[in-house]
């Protein structure tokens, strides 16, 4: 019997040992794939040099680890008994909140305020989207509207670990923008505000507890008043969804368990019902259907997939993420950045402009610069603001501006800003020199120990102050290196003083800024740009 016991136990062991290389190379029991983003390992080439450097080997043993037999199947033992022993959810970004509500940190970090641009970003370009907003309805009756989608951490902070703590008042990207967007007068959506209001009141979760974007359920209440909201501005009537009632399943849909899937857990996290809408449309030829364009994140899937788009509206416009044109690149890529801008937004009657909390700090990802390089005054900010926008819209660079920024003791705002003027600098530096002058010379030298100490001691041998050795340093520099920037500065310094001096001159200005909203400072660096411009033109008989 002793035998036969030791038998069993060796069989099992060689079965244990065998089993995953049978696996790897036979593959005769299927596996679940694992959810998210992987980097695929290539076996590495065997040379002479690799394996006696050791850098074979180090190639190969994550190459080993990811193709072993039962890989996946370890992966969601090893993920289970994490979250299940430990409450630790093994997936990147994914924060586990009370009650078992998944986050991800990204939606936290917004409601904290950590990714809080500053004012002044926000605030340009809020007046941009307001001018523009004017601009298109005025002259080509097209309404371009802001959605404010809602975010999981505003409206379940009572969910979050108590290791985050919320945002000062005013200092979350979110709470600027909802507020300034009031005040300048945007046409404005704001479904954060909206849902917080009823989440206390409505039947269902507005997002599901494994969900990171709003529920199926939810979406429908922000369908519908998008539907009235174009209704009421366009004064049409669109064609009727007919709601049909609810069906209600314990298997979650759609976006319902978008984060939960990407746990890679062995068993499915525990959830109740979920409602899902059930509807049609009723056609009626004789209403007007108006071309609507939604420039959006991952939440207008949701609606697209409705087919809203395809029964309420003339077309079906999606630029996802300001990038991918959708229904278009299911036929083959198609990118924003290769369609002629000018045309495509003159064939809408409706701009939806959507955007959550997550991604607020990006803001617009460039819609508005591109507009207002067609539509808007024309000056040298907007190549700074071009690459604020860049730093912004890639999320390794900005993280890297973040860490910057805290290691630096300054504001994130500042740091932004001096990466933009330093990547302006290293891509014109005519242009940069030609708006920050010597000043630019003298914070250079400034933040070099060694040069500022030789103008320390050179003042002194020559009985002047520090401060007026620092400005001969960089007049010199400039006009030896740079003269054309260094003229183009003087000049419209010069300009500048002379349309604040002509209170004729400078009442226009004033005028033409608050039609352009934009501040008195830009509109009169503006004009004296383009005068300047017009100088140069004339002097080269142009």
């Amino acid at each position: 019997m002793a035998l036969k016991v030791k038998h069993i136990i060796f069989v099992i062991i060689l079965a244990a040992l065998t089993l995953p290389g049978i696996q790897s190379i036979f593959h005769p029991f299927s596996e679940k794939p694992l959810h998210g983003d992987f980097e695929e390992k290539q076996l590495p080439e065997l040379s002479r040099s690799g394996w006696f450097t050791g850098d074979y080997q180090a190639e190969l043993d994550p190459w080993i680890e990811q193709h072993i037999g039962f890989h996946n199947g370890l992966v969601r033992l090893h993920n289970q008994l994490d979250y299940s022993l430990y409450h630790k959810a093994i997936a990147e970004g994914v924060i586990r909140g009370r009650s078992g509500n998944l986050f991800e940190y990204d939606y936290i970090r917004a409601w904290t305020g950590e990714d809080f641009v500053g004012e002044k970003l926000l605030d340009l370009k809020l007046r941009q989207f307001r001018f523009l907003q004017q601009r298109l309805k005025d002259e080509l009756d097209i309404d371009l509207v802001l959605v404010l989608e809602p975010g999981k951490a505003s409206l379940y902070p009572e969910d979050i670990p108590d290791e985050y703590e919320v945002a000062e008042e005013g200092k979350s990207n979110y709470e600027f923008i909802r507020d300034r967007a009031q005040e300048l007068g945007i046409r404005l959506i704001d479904f954060n505000a909206w849902f917080l209001q009823i989440k206390d009141t409505v039947s269902y979760p507005l997002f599901p507890l494994q969900g990171t974007h709003w529920s199926e359920f939810a979406m429908w209440y922000a369908a519908d008043s998008i539907i009235s909201y174009i209704e009421d501005i366009r004064g049409i009537q669109l064609p009727e969804v007919v709601k049909e009632g609810m069906e209600y399943s314990d298997e979650l849909r759609s976006t319902d368990y978008d984060v939960g899937v990407t746990l890679n857990l062995l068993f499915e996290l525990q959830h109740g019902e979920m409602p899902y809408p059930k509807f049609h449309f009723r056609e009626d030829s004789t209403l007007q259907k108006p071309n609507v364009l939604a420039i959006a994140d991952s939440y207008y899937w949701n609606i697209f997939n409705s087919r809203i788009p395809e029964n309420l509206f003339n077309n079906q416009a999606f630029w996802y993420f300001y990038k991918m044109v959708y229904p278009d690149t299911y036929f083959g890529d198609k990118f924003v950045k290769d369609i002629n801008m000018r045309e495509e937004i003159e064939k809408q009657d409706v701009i939806l402009f959507m955007t959550t909390e997550r991604f607020l700090y990006k803001f617009d990802r460039g819609f508005v610069d591109d507009l207002i390089s067609i539509y808007g005054v024309q000056y040298s900010q907007n190549e700074l603001t071009r690459n604020m926008t860049e730093i912004l819209n890639l999320g390794s660079w900005f993280n890297e501006v973040m860490e910057k920024a805290e290691a630096k003791g300054v504001s994130l705002g500042e740091m932004i800003k001096l990466d933009a003027k330093y990547m302006l600098l290293q891509s014109d530096p005519e242009l940069y020199y030609s708006i920050y002058g010597p000043e630019a010379i003298i914070n250079n030298i400034l933040g070099n120990e060694e040069w500022y100490n030789t103008i320390k001691q050179s003042a002194e041998e020559r009985n002047i102050s520090v401060d007026e050795r620092l400005m001969n340093e960089a007049m010199y520099i400039l006009q030896n290196e740079h003269p054309a920037a260094l003229t183009r500065y003087t000049r419209i310094k010069q300009i500048m003083a002379n349309i604040r001096a002509d209170s004729s001159w400078h009442a226009h200005i004033l005028e033409k800024a608050a039609r352009h909203y934009m501040t008195e400072e830009e509109m009169v660096r503006a004009d004296a740009e383009y005068v300047f411009w017009q100088e140069s033109q004339a002097d080269t008989g142009y």
